[in-house]
């Protein structure tokens, strides 16, 4: 019995094959196809290029493309009719305005920093002065901030207050002036609870810009208090020296205020009829200290401080161009004088007051102000504000004694380094009255 025979092999099973219809390789088309090696439509501008790039001029042929009758229609009609289109309809693809990747809140930190380099760095060439003051800003400052985040919310709240004084309806820069100002106090306090003696000079940079961040701030209120001006800002400084202190001796470069040496080129002329004007009105705000039922050595701290006025005075009328040393002597004064002058501001005495204001106001006297930092800018300028503020804060009474800084302020006096003085009314001064808000 013989089995069934099987088939030696199966039969070949039917395959089907898919061809790829071959196409003509380009080579007339644009030079950026032929660099990614893609297949180019040879029309202007081809589609590749319409995808990848918003401009049309992107697309680059080396020689005119000739893609046929059909091609040459097709281009031809899209250009007549974007061309008839351009008028009335709006592009589709436009350009963005904001970076890819940039948020607003970005973009106003990269405003605050282009306003701080511009403005530090285009001020007038510097003179040969105080070089700690001059190299804290030009290079100390935004080294350290870019480095330290509480160095860069400092530097960012203190610029956003000066930009806001040059723009006062921008309420963005208002409130991104406390919001750095706020995360800036919460930083400081946290670096001091776990301060570190070899690392501390951001910190005591940070307490710097604080300073003068409080400084310009109360010069943005309506009427600023001599109090918060003058006396907080002290007690800051003050701050500042004991934390220089406590790091010593890694930064004891910070750890006092130095004594500062302006001198007066010679041969340079001195405004006599200033100086002989603003020592009589001295004069006779001091006199009215033999009146007030004051202690001998709160008296003493008196004269004292005038004779520190004095000498800017005359610093100021010999025509000394030493603006940073300047100014650097008139906002430390109250580290040159007996502690009772400051205990005098913290109780409002009148006296105190007045001389503080004739301090304030030889800001006012020097030509230069584009050191924002101590001077303000805009409709927060500190000579003006703050004297204003004190005339407010002055008894009626003593009211008499703030005629020569408002005259100062509102420039009936001027220093003329031809020894001329300059006023604007020779023989009679518009009195006190005139200057009341």
């Amino acid at each position: 019995m013989s089995s069934p025979s099987l088939p030696s092999r199966l039969a070949p099973r039917a395959m089907t094959r898919t061809y790829r219809k071959p196409y003509k390789k380009s080579t007339k088309g644009c030079c950026q196809c032929k660099a990614r090696k893609i297949k180019c439509d040879e029309i202007y501008p081809c589609s590749n290029c319409r995808k990848k790039y918003v401009d049309a001029s992107c697309c680059k042929y080396s020689s005119i493309p000739q893609n046929g009758g059909a091609a040459a229609k097709s281009t031809s009609k899209r250009q007549s009719t974007n061309a008839s289109n351009a008028s009335r309809s709006p592009i589709h693809r436009s350009l963005s305005v904001t970076p890819v990747g940039v948020n607003s809140s970005n973009l106003l930190d990269l405003r605050l920093m282009h306003h701080y380099t511009k403005s530090v760095y285009s001020r007038p060439p510097q003179t040969p002065g105080f070089a700690l003051y001059h190299s804290l800003w030009d290079l100390e400052v935004p080294q350290v901030a870019f480095s330290s985040e509480l160095v860069l919310n400092a530097l960012l709240g203190i610029t956003s207050l000066n930009l806001l004084a040059l723009n006062p309806n921008d309420q963005t820069l208002f409130q991104s002036a406390w919001s750095h100002f706020d995360k800036a106090i919460v930083l400081q306090r946290t670096a001091l609870d776990q301060m570190d003696r070899q690392d501390a000079e951001p910190m005591i940079i940070a307490a710097i810009l604080l300073a003068h961040y409080n400084w310009l701030a109360v010069c943005n209120e309506q009427t600023p208090h001599p109090r918060k001006l003058e006396v907080e800002t002290y007690n800051m400084c003050k701050g500042i020296l004991d934390l220089a202190q406590e790091s010593s001796p890694y930064l004891d470069k910070y750890n006092a205020i130095p004594d500062v040496i302006v001198e007066v080129l010679p041969g340079s002329p001195l405004d006599q009829q200033f100086m002989d004007a603003a020592t009589r009105d001295m004069k006779t705000v001091l006199h009215s200290l033999d009146a007030r039922n004051i202690s001998q050595d709160e008296k003493d701290a008196c004269h004292k401080f005038s004779e520190e006025i004095v000498q800017v005075y005359s610093l100021i009328a010999s025509g000394c161009k030493d603006n940073a040393g300047l100014e650097q002597k008139i906002v430390t004064i109250l580290h040159r004088v007996p502690e009772s002058f400051v205990h005098l501001l913290e109780a409002d005495d009148p006296t105190a007051l007045a001389l503080l204001a004739r301090d304030i106001m030889c800001l006012d006297l020097i030509e230069d102000s584009s050191a924002w930092w101590v001077h303000g800018a805009g409709n927060s300028k500190v000579p003006p504000k703050a004297i204003h503020g004190i005339l407010d804060t002055m008894p009626v009474d003593h009211k008499w004694t703030m005629e020569f800084p408002l005259q100062v302020i509102g420039k009936e006096v001027q220093i003329n380094h031809n020894r001329t003085m300059s006023w604007d009314v020779p023989h009679k001064s518009k009195g006190i009255g005139h200057y009341q808000k």
